[in-house]
């Protein structure tokens, strides 16, 4: 029993390391914000969710993972820089 708590415990403490210290950094274009950004489990594949400043009610979503650099929605583009 405590080998499978240290496997969780392991895991656990790399998806906090991921979460905290490999956050990926996006840069909205104009117009644009950033309403949330989440993993999806252990790996590098984190969902982003934005919308735009005219209605901010409406919330849309793009994944994205290590090797992307950046992100074409329609004419706007998003740049992610990784750590």
């Amino acid at each position: 029993m405590g080998f499978l708590k240290n496997i969780l415990l392991g895991a656990a403490g790399v998806k906090t390391y991921q979460n905290v210290y490999n956050k990926p950094i996006i840069v909205p274009p104009h117009g644009y914000v950033i309403r949330g950004m989440k993993q999806k489990g252990l790996g590098s594949t984190w969902v982003i969710k934005y919308s735009k400043t005219k209605s901010m009610n409406l919330t849309a979503s793009f994944t994205i993972s290590k090797g992307t650099s950046a992100v074409n929605i329609g004419a706007d583009k998003f740049t992610i820089n990784w750590p």
